[in-house]
């Protein structure tokens, strides 16, 4: 037995040294790789990568998806390119996803799918790259790829470059509250929620206009989230003209990658090494390369059917702490008092007020633009995110694995929440049956519902009263 184990040993240490020195001399061919591509020798990056990369190395199928891309040191080939940057995002590399949304995004060689690149897009954002999370907020502005949410663009753009950020607010026509106070709404309409207010000769970036209301952008101060809502016209100073060009947002502002260098970014704000190059350019050169579209003011959304924000059967106290009224009124007696982040659920809805179920039994009313509402079918406590899928059909899986066995199949357009990510997989719920199983990162289209909390209340700037 003594000798038994002693082999055992043995032979687990040797494994063990052998796995060790192969990665470091995995780790040390990619980085000859490395610097041959920072001096131009590409033929020899692709020859020193090209087996490192059909072996699984993340890095290396990144640098093969650039070089195929480009034509550096091999033909150009865009599904070449698009099969190693695929392996490399499905492994959590933000680069290759990034560029993958890119491509998704422009059509570059491959058919254009707005929802595979907002996927994408997201995937890269989450990681830090901030150039991706300004091209999301882009098309999320836009309602390119996914559904049009202004506010969640805002929070998107709260991972972007600031430089980047400020340039987009600049770009925005500018409107200055011309009452003494005015209420921001959730909708265009006098009906719509209120979810903020405005005092006068306050400055407020103005996104598109509707039958005699403005949505508008109202900058955060003091630390408040930003808002995005609608004001009545009527109440503004020099709103812009209808008529003015308007500003484009139905395109990308950064193009692909061009270097090695995408790593992580870990605030919003920071300086982003990773150069970019203009959309569909083959240069090297490194250098930023912007597409300038800071004109006019959103238009054409009029046509748009905004409509009144999803039913809810629950919510989160948004306020330091919520007044619980007898009644829908702010002279109404107050029965109790909410502390933040406290759940609730919502029992009947009216103008401007929620009534909510108490703990012992009894009701009241709320301010509605104090509460973070949580659409129906949604995880109150955000662990789910709901998408849907972007593929004819994608295999449902036992497990996270292309061996596993096929529960059956969804098909495009389905409603499906993620519940948990692996890797390259996504563990989704589902309607019908089996209902749960696991499907391919890159067969899922952009997320319909904000993952974060931070995203869910870019739509409220509340204060720190009760209501």
């Amino acid at each position: 037995m003594r000798v038994t184990a002693t082999v055992v040993f043995a032979t687990m240490w040797l494994l063990t040294a052998w796995t060790i020195a192969s990665a470091q001399a995995q780790d040390s061919d990619y980085a000859a790789g490395a610097a041959a591509f920072a001096r131009g020798d590409y033929a020899k990056a692709h020859a020193i990568w090209q087996p490192l990369a059909a072996a699984g190395d993340v890095a290396a199928q990144y640098g093969e998806g650039l070089l195929a891309a480009n034509g550096w040191g091999t033909p150009r080939d865009m599904l070449r390119a698009q099969h190693f940057y695929t392996r490399a995002a499905e492994r959590g590399h933000p680069g290759a996803q990034y560029n993958l949304a890119v491509m998704r995004d422009t059509g570059n060689g491959v058919p254009r799918d707005a929802a595979q690149a907002a996927f994408w897009y997201t995937e890269s954002a989450r990681q830090g790259l901030a150039v991706a999370a300004y091209n999301l907020a882009l098309m999320t502005l836009a309602g390119d790829g996914l559904r049009r949410d202004p506010a969640r663009a805002v929070a998107w753009l709260e991972r972007a470059r600031a430089s980047d950020r400020a340039a987009l607010i600049a770009a925005l026509p500018v409107a200055s509250v011309g009452v003494g106070s005015a209420h921001i709404r959730r909708t265009p309409g006098r009906d719509g929620e209120i979810v903020a207010s405005a005092e006068r000769d306050e400055q407020l970036r103005v996104l598109t206009q509707r039958g005699g209301w403005a949505e508008v952008w109202q900058l955060g101060h003091e630390g408040a989230p930003d808002t995005v809502g609608w004001i009545a016209q009527r109440l503004l100073v020099d709103p812009p003209d209808p008529s003015a060009r308007p500003l484009r947002l139905d395109r990308y502002e950064f193009g692909p990658l061009t270097d090695l260098d995408a790593r992580r970014v870990r605030r919003a704000g920071e300086v982003q090494t990773s150069t970019v190059a203009r959309r569909g350019a083959n240069s090297a050169s490194g250098s930023p390369d912007r597409l300038l579209r800071n004109t006019g003011w959103l238009a054409g959304l009029d046509s748009i059917d905004f409509g009144t924000p999803p039913a809810a059967d629950s919510a989160r106290v948004a306020a330091a702490l919520l007044n619980v009224r007898r009644a829908p009124a702010l002279d109404a007696p107050v029965v109790a008092q909410l502390p933040r982040d406290t759940r609730v659920k919502i029992i009947e809805r009216a103008a401007g007020w929620r009534r909510i179920a108490l703990a012992d039994g009894d009701n009241g009313w709320v301010a509605a633009f104090l509460l973070e509402e949580t659409p129906m079918g949604v995880d109150i406590d955000g662990s789910a995110r709901t998408a849907r899928i972007g593929a004819s059909n994608a295999n449902l899986r036992a497990q996270p694995s292309n061996h596993a066995p096929v529960l059956g199949q969804l098909h495009r357009g389905e409603s499906i929440q993620i519940v948990d990510e692996r890797g390259g997989w996504r563990e989704v719920r589902f309607s019908g049956t089996p209902g749960r199983g696991w499907v391919a990162a890159f067969l899922i289209a952009g997320e319909i519902t904000p993952p974060e909390k931070s995203a869910q209340r870019a739509a409220v700037r509340v204060g720190e009263s009760g209501g």
